[in-house]
């Protein structure tokens, strides 16, 4: 039986799902063996392909027929005969699989952070915020909290935004695409340049989100991500996070000069700068 036409046909089903993760859970496969199976590298035993056709409400003998006839028997069959409940959007399966084989070992960027950039709501000052950078099944995520309290006055506004998203290494850069989980009214867009230490440091780059202003304008700034080790007390570090004067004793040197969102002379597009 053709491994590369089992790969094919089970990607087109996973695309009708949420996500290969949801397929894995609900399957009770390891997501590495199936990936091994999207990848055509293997195909499943006997009891795993019967599982995976139950899955989808398919014969066995189906999900061997060649690609394009495969492709129009599911593109007319019901969606809860498979199980599944979206159209096929090939641009989602390739984003999926972006996001599954990353090409970079991302184990070292595992733990905390604190995270500095200028604020929108208060522009002049730096907001300071707490993440942590986790593996789950497989693949990288990051959950990071904001407090918008102006920590060097004694009135403040003390909202707080929660962000998760995922991460992900391609091309030696690594990509954050997350969303405000509170109102889950805006997503956030981070490209970081990586670190060849052996030691995580500080990682630079560009953001791209939305102002905290009611015009909510389309905003870019560098972005600082400082490593605070795997074995971090939350507690402790999030007591430190708010919004803090550009000259204040909290914020090195370093970082405010790496978030500075200054435009040199000749520069006519927006970088990231490197450590």
């Amino acid at each position: 039986m053709n491994k590369q036409t089992f790969a094919d046909n089970l990607r087109l089903l996973c695309n009708y799902k949420k996500s290969i993760s949801e397929v894995c859970r609900e399957l009770e496969i390891n997501r590495q063996q199936f990936n091994k199976y999207l990848s055509g590298k293997t195909t499943p035993s006997s009891n795993n392909l019967r599982r995976i056709c139950d899955y989808f409400g398919l014969e066995e003998h189906e999900i061997y027929l060649p690609h394009e006839e495969f492709e129009q028997i599911i593109r007319v069959r019901p969606a809860h005969d498979l199980n599944i409940a979206s159209l096929n959007r090939p641009e989602l399966h390739i984003i999926d699989q972006l996001m599954t084989n990353s090409t970079m070992d991302l184990s070292k960027y595992e733990g905390s952070y604190y995270i500095y950039y200028y604020s929108t709501s208060f522009p002049t000052q730096i907001l300071k915020g707490y993440g942590v950078i986790f593996k789950d099944e497989g693949r990288y995520f990051i959950k990071w909290i904001e407090r918008l309290s102006q920590k060097d006055k004694t009135s403040h506004n003390d909202f707080i935004y929660k962000i998760k998203g995922m991460v992900t290494g391609l091309g030696n850069r690594i990509f954050i695409s997350g969303y405000e989980e509170l109102l889950q009214n805006e997503m956030i867009h981070i490209t970081l340049f990586p670190t060849y230490k052996n030691k995580v440091s500080l990682l630079s780059g560009l953001m791209l989100g939305v102002s905290g202003t009611d015009a909510r304008e389309p905003v870019s700034q560098r972005v600082i991500l400082s490593y605070l080790g795997k074995n971090c007390d939350h507690r402790e570090a999030l007591s430190k996070c708010g919004i803090y004067e550009e000259d204040s004793g909290e914020i090195e040197e370093q970082i405010r000069k790496h978030i500075s969102n200054d435009l040199d002379a000749d520069e006519k597009v927006f970088y990231a700068r490197p450590l």
